[in-house]
């Protein structure tokens, strides 16, 4: 695999302010900043983190139900993600892309279940070795899960997983001129509904089209410290999406075979079942949360 492959692959398959703040939707109970009162520390809390090109927005199915359900319910935007307007051409690191997680997981009372869904999974594998103690139990949702020393560029499936992408479906941006590295990478919009959405209605396609941002393109290539003491006491499981066009069942695989959860759970959905399959997702975490 050229290098020019191989990164494409690392931008396609995940992806996950002026604020530097988390952004709670729908949080009745909690302010602006994500902090939690005492009397939430004893609530059941859901903490929902987006993939790339995405933002808090994307998970407004599953806020609504997982409240319905009794949950305290926490959806994160990444820094120059949704809401949080820093340029992400500026943004260099994870400890900096995921500032608005680890603010959050700081200030919680209590802990939490830490949602992942694709590039989301390096941000959460990055804030379960800082906040271990935080984190109840991690869901990766067709997410990477990266072994220590690994980045999400090299953590990739085989290729072969993942036959037929098209070759312009990333675009790639530079804020610092042609001759420098890429800053950011964008989603070529003619693709993003057999990519991302292909089971999903038509109305949030639309949402998504005229919602997604570019993703700082760094943070693909940074390496992560993740040990037994702290990334490895958190108890993970797996969503695995069995219809998925962007991460496809084989790539699942073998991110599933690499480094083992706890258990996985198959759901038969595109990359993005929180839009078009949220009651059966909703389900799937609460079997997980009561085990």
């Amino acid at each position: 695999m050229g290098p020019k492959s191989s990164l494409l692959w690392t931008l396609v398959f995940f992806t996950s302010a002026t604020y530097h703040a988390a952004f709670p939707i729908s949080l009745p109970s909690e302010g602006l900043h994500g902090m939690t009162t005492e009397a939430e520390s004893n609530s059941r809390h859901v903490v929902l983190v987006h993939g790339s090109g995405l933002g808090a927005w994307c998970w407004y199915k599953m806020v609504n139900l997982l409240q319905k359900r009794g949950y305290t319910v926490a959806a994160i935007d990444l820094t120059s993600q949704g809401r949080d307007r820093t340029n992400p051409d500026t943004v260099t690191t994870l400890d900096e892309y995921a500032k608005p997680l680890l603010n959050y997981l700081e200030n919680l009372n209590g802990q939490a279940f830490l949602v992942a869904h694709s590039l989301g999974g390096i941000t959460v594998s990055f804030a379960m070795e800082k906040y271990p103690q935080k984190i109840q139990k991690a869901v990766f949702v067709t997410s990477r899960m990266p072994l220590n020393n690994q980045s999400s560029h090299t953590s990739l499936p085989p290729e072969s997983t993942e036959p037929g992408r098209p070759s312009d479906f990333v675009i790639l941006n530079y804020a610092n001129g042609p001759s420098a590295p890429p800053t950011s990478f964008s989603y070529n919009l003619s693709y993003i509904q057999d990519m991302f959405f292909n089971e999903t209605p038509d109305q949030d396609v639309t949402l998504a089209m005229l919602s997604m941002s570019p993703t700082p393109y760094a943070i693909s290539f940074e390496v992560l410290k993740l040990t037994p003491a702290r990334y490895g006491s958190v108890r993970r499981f797996y969503v695995f999406t069995l219809n998925d066009h962007l991460s496809t069942p084989a790539a699942q695989q073998f991110t599933i075979d690499r480094n083992p959860p706890e258990r996985v759970f198959k759901i038969r959905s595109d990359h993005s079942p929180f839009v078009s399959h949220p009651r059966q997702l909703t389900n799937i975490f609460e079997m997980i949360y009561n085990l």
